[in-house]
């Protein structure tokens, strides 16, 4: 059975302590300038005390607010939990349902506020460095039609970082929408998968690549398997050999596999063996051009060997896609996206 575990921000009935200074100068000498009750829309309290003070020094007022409450009528409680529910599946009018049982009452306008407000809040609290970096490329359905889109992931904090509306194969439309990120964040590594454009695109921002490790054993035993039902059995130990420098990237394997590749003659006496032979050398080259990006986590400690990080982030944003089969909108997409990647699922 699957368990979903929720963080709600608490809600307190009354501020615990006073305001650590005035707002506007930062004068700590406040005087106490009156309070009320203030009813709030939430699923446990349903009035809360809110008080007022004065700054000694500018004389100016404001309001200090309990744990979880704001110049809102719903608690920050009750914002988080109706844009979860939009996320697990629900449509706006059915999360309007969902909540009238506490009972709150909140229109599905309201609750659409509510998933936004959720994004931007996590717009305004996302990280501002980011070493490593990982990217992949997802197609959800935007009013019924395939919306090419690219994720990027701190691969550090496991956070999303930002979604652009391009496809992972236009490398040009990669990089000048990755460039600036990599100027703002100090990006140094970026963790993709192992397609040439993406690859093209990391090199034009001038960081250091990691092809994802998964991805490379994928694309090679699919290869080697192909090449096996095609060759005779006195090649089998080779490509044996092969799979296992790409499994276990043991040191020295990029000379081994250059060795390998100038011990294969092409020459044979059946045609079907010469083309064989012939792509099992493009393979082993393959291999070794890029045996820096495929072992780059074995220089770097804190650079990971898949980017299995990228992949979870876009697991989550999957079960509010799955559940509705697309989205209205590019707006609701990317606040499923975000608000998705906040929660524990």
């Amino acid at each position: 059975m699957a368990i979903v575990t929720l963080r709600l921000p608490d809600v307190k009935v009354a501020a615990e302590g006073r305001p650590e200074g005035c707002p506007n100068c930062g004068c700590p000498i406040l005087q106490r300038w009156g309070g009320q009750h203030r009813t709030i829309k939430d699923p446990h309290e349903h009035e809360v005390v809110v008080f007022r003070y004065r700054c000694t020094d500018c004389g100016r007022t404001f309001r200090h607010y309990p744990e979880g409450i704001t110049s809102a009528h719903q608690s920050q409680r009750l914002i988080q939990l109706a844009a979860v529910s939009w996320v697990l599946g629900l449509s706006l009018r059915g999360t309007s349902a969902l909540l009238s049982v506490f009972p709150v009452a909140l229109s599905h306008t309201s609750i659409w506020s509510d998933v936004q407000a959720a994004a931007k809040r996590w717009k305004r609290n996302q990280a501002r460095q980011v070493r490593v970096l990982g990217i992949d490329g997802v197609y959800p359905k935007v009013k019924g039609q395939e919306q090419p889109t690219v994720v990027a992931v701190d691969l550090g904090s496991g956070q999303p970082v930002a979604l652009a509306a391009i496809s992972e194969k236009d490398w040009r439309a990669v990089v000048a929408w990755l460039e600036p990120l990599v100027e703002e964040l100090g990006v140094e590594v970026v963790v993709t998968d192992d397609l040439r454009e993406l690859a093209v695109a990391v090199k034009a921002v001038h960081c250091d690549h990691q092809i994802c490790h998964f991805h490379l054993l994928r694309w090679l035993w699919r290869a080697l398997e192909k090449l096996r039902q095609e060759l005779a059995p006195e090649h089998h130990p080779l490509l044996d050999e092969v799979w296992l420098l790409g499994k276990t990237r043991p040191p020295g394997a990029q000379a081994r596999l250059f060795a390998l590749w100038q011990g294969i003659h092409s020459r044979h006496k059946r045609d079907e063996q010469i083309a064989a032979l012939f792509r099992l050398r493009l393979i082993i080259l393959r291999l070794h051009d890029n045996w820096k990006k495929y072992t780059l986590d074995q220089r770097s400690i804190d650079v990971p060997p898949t980017n299995n990080g990228s992949e979870r982030v876009i697991g989550r944003w999957r079960i509010r896609s799955h559940s509705t089969r697309g989205f209205k909108s590019w707006a609701g997409l990317y606040a499923a996206f975000v608000v998705c990647a906040q929660q524990v699922i």
